[in-house]
């Protein structure tokens, strides 16, 4: 049997009259065989050492809250479907700020003092979470997507409401946008969180369209090609409301109720006291002089 020739021996040249010297070669250039063995063990941990990164990455401790992220399918006990929250007011209804309108970021996030466009949900969702800013009417939409294709079966959304504290006593609240209207909403829901065992309750919407849909009511069913919207708003009557929702499901033997709020904390919507209140407007919505990003705008 030929051995496989050591790539560090130095070799004779064939027809030389000298053979080449070979060199002198350290501790570990001489041990093949233990070179070879100890490169296989380091080999098998590293494979170790990634197997088990990634199954304390795949496999989560416990369920999270809805739009806190999308639990993994590969654990037995993952919520089998995602949802996306994205939280603000209603589009004709001010927030109460604790801040002087002088210094009072402006929604967009590059403002442009002639521009008379409305800023996005996204911006204003994120000013909202920047400044602290309170909905005297909230918003929710709720995007449900399956994540494989088993149907889950989403049974009901129930509202639990954590708090409720007297109306603000806010000496300025603020308008984003101004003219009230939902467009597209072909899952609808309205929520009274002042009333005595607060509900979501179906309305009728409308499509792209503008075809009405009629108010639809749970149960629903969503999979990784058949998702669901949900736009949920919420009046807080003569209360500061601090509330989430819990939505029961079932799919392939299993159930659960998953949590949702406002990326971990209670979504918060809360009436002030009309009489006492300030009312500034967005730029877009009145025209402020200058570079100013609110101006005072009549009581509506």
């Amino acid at each position: 049997m030929t051995l496989p020739i050591d790539p560090y021996e130095r070799r004779p040249v064939p027809g030389s009259p000298n053979p080449v010297a070979r060199p002198p070669m350290g501790w570990w250039r001489r041990h093949r065989v233990l070179r070879n063995w100890l490169s296989g063990v380091a080999s098998a941990v590293v494979v170790s050492v990634i197997s088990a990164v990634a199954v304390a990455v795949l496999v989560p401790g416990e369920d999270t809250p809805g739009g806190a992220g999308t639990p993994s399918p590969a654990a037995p006990d993952a919520v089998p479907f995602s949802v996306d929250v994205l939280s603000r007011g209603d589009y004709c209804k001010p927030y109460t700020v604790n801040a002087d309108p002088g210094e009072l970021a402006s929604p967009y996030r590059v403002m442009d003092p002639q521009s008379r466009e409305w800023p996005a949900d996204d911006e204003v969702a994120e000013w909202m979470q920047r400044v602290e800013a309170v909905p005297s009417r909230s918003r929710i939409t709720l995007t449900l997507q399956g994540t494989s294709d088993k149907s889950v079966v989403l049974q009901d959304l129930d509202v639990e409401i954590k708090e409720r504290a007297p109306v603000l006593d806010a000496p300025r609240v603020f308008l984003t946008e101004e003219g009230c209207g939902s467009g597209a909403v072909p899952r609808y829901f309205r929520i009274d969180l002042a009333g005595p065992n607060p509900q979501a309750m179906p309305q009728a919407g409308e499509d792209l369209a503008r075809n009405k849909i009629p108010a639809v009511a749970f149960p629903f069913k969503v999979s990784d090609t058949d998702p669901e919207i949900f736009v949920i708003e919420a009046d807080p009557g003569d209360c500061d409301c601090t509330w989430q929702l819990r939505l029961r499901w079932s799919s392939a033997g299993r159930s659960g109720t998953l949590v949702i709020d406002d990326h971990g904390k209670p979504f918060r919507t809360a009436a002030f006291a009309e009489a006492n209140a300030q009312h500034f407007a967005v730029h877009a919505v009145r025209g402020c002089p200058g570079d100013l990003a609110w101006c005072e705008t009549p009581v509506p």
